[in-house]
Order: C-alpha cells, then sequence, then structure tokens
C-alpha cells in the first residue's frame, strides 16, 4: 500500500464526532507544597534528582565564604560534604547575599526550592534570590 493511500485510510477510519471535540486539557503541574521534600542529608536520593528542581527542609547551622570571597554558603551539618549546600555566587548580587542577610538564617529551619548541582562531589543548590529560601515555623 502506498503512504498516501495508507494516510487516507487512517483518515477515513477516525469516526466523525472526534474531529469536533476539543482536545483534553493538560495535565495541572504539581504545586510546590504538594512536592516531595527531601532532607538535605540524603545525599543518595538528591544525587539522583542532579539537573532537577527539588524542595529540601532543614535546619541551617553554619554560614561561610570561599577564599576568594565571591561565594557564599550555608550548610546544614558542620561537615559541609555530609549535607547539600546552598550556594550563593557574589557578582553582581554580593550586597543581596550579605554575611548579614545570610546570618539571618543560622539556626533557623528552611524550606528551600532550587535545582541540584554538583561541584567537586559535593551537592548543592545556586541560590539566586533570597525568596528561594523560607523561614519555617
Amino acid at each position: 500500500m502506498k503512504t498516501h493511500s495508507l494516510i487516507a485510510a487512517l483518515v477515513l477510519t477516525i469516526p466523525a464526532w472526534a474531529e469536533d471535540k476539543p482536545a483534553p486539557a493538560p495535565s495541572p503541574v504539581p504545586d510546590a507544597a504538594a512536592a516531595t521534600v527531601y532532607a538535605p542529608t540524603d545525599l543518595a536520593k538528591l544525587k539522583e534528582m542532579t539537573g532537577k528542581q527539588v524542595v529540601v527542609e532543614g535546619t541551617v547551622l553554619a554560614q561561610g565564604e570561599n577564599k576568594s570571597g565571591t561565594v557564599r554558603y550555608l550548610n546544614f551539618t558542620k561537615n559541609y560534604k555530609e549535607s547539600l549546600a546552598l550556594v550563593f555566587l557574589l557578582g553582581k548580587n554580593a550586597e543581596a547575599f550579605s554575611k548579614e542577610k545570610l546570618a539571618e538564617y543560622v539556626g533557623k529551619k528552611v524550606k528551600v526550592s532550587g535545582t541540584v548541582g554538583a561541584y567537586n562531589e559535593t551537592l548543592q543548590i545556586k541560590i539566586d534570590k533570597l525568596d528561594q529560601i523560607q523561614v519555617q515555623p
């Protein structure tokens, strides 16, 4: 059977009522509140989520800065290798990510949304805006 004949045969088999029926609505995107919430120390599951958007909840224990002063971070464990880190690239946002502003999160339980990445085998979420971090009651 030729391709044109096959297409014509397929078109003729579609019931007339199906042509007038609207396409089904796309399924809704799950909202962040319904998303799985990961512990920042659940490294095995978070590693599987590399490159994907996640929600993480935990208590921030420490803040720091790299030697060159271009990156600040918040850690959920004393040893940064034992949990995902929140990373702040200063560049244009140095004032938004001041040491004083980040210090406000230390000792507090936070919920963070962002994309899991890795740097030197350490998992992290790069924070672009402080509204990615929500202090929890």
